[in-house]
């Protein structure tokens, strides 16, 4: 049940032709790059409201703004970005060590004229179907799928999206 959903929800997802400054190499270089941001402290008790005022997570904001950005970049109204989330939903994997993550693939539709707060309910509804089915393995999703393969690009996404909240609390023992 799991995989159908996913499979419905990700069936047909287009590349994302992001812009660049030089053609595609024919095969992946993974020479990536990653972008940090660090939002100024008002900045970002005015996105946690935002989030509480929506019934949403920060996480949900950010990527519903990370996909409107994608969509004045590329134009596409139709594209998927990954994110990993922690695998450890039954108790017997608590006490492992270890990285257990999935990758997961949220699909979203963001139009031009969109309110902001419409396209983060749809992103909110998104992320919560891929929370519910978190546990099925990207390489099941991708085995079922079938998407057209290329040595250029990753299948199904083509950009990562992760939020790291930095705590500055002082850890403080007794």
């Amino acid at each position: 049940e799991s995989l159908r959903r996913r499979l419905a929800a990700l069936a047909g997802v287009p590349v994302l032709n992001l812009p660049t400054d030089r053609p595609r190499p024919a095969a992946m270089s993974y020479r990536g790059a990653t972008a940090f941001h660090t939002f100024p402290p008002e900045l970002a008790a005015a996105l946690e409201a935002l989030a509480r005022a929506e019934q949403a997570t920060l996480f949900q904001v950010l990527l519903a703004g990370f996909y409107a950005l994608l969509h004045r970049l590329t134009g596409q109204e139709d594209m998927a970005v990954g994110t990993s989330i922690a695998n450890r939903a039954h108790p017997g994997l608590e006490p492992l060590i270890g990285f257990l993550t999935n990758t997961l693939v949220l699909r979203a539709r963001p139009r031009g004229a969109q309110p902001f707060r419409e396209l983060l309910a749809e992103v909110r509804a998104a992320a919560e179907a891929a929370y519910e089915d978190g546990e099925t393995p990207l390489e099941q999703v991708l085995e079922a799928l079938r998407p057209e393969r290329t040595l250029s690009q990753n299948p199904l996404f083509q950009v990562c999206f992760s939020l790291l909240q930095a705590h500055r609390d002082a850890l403080q023992l007794s």
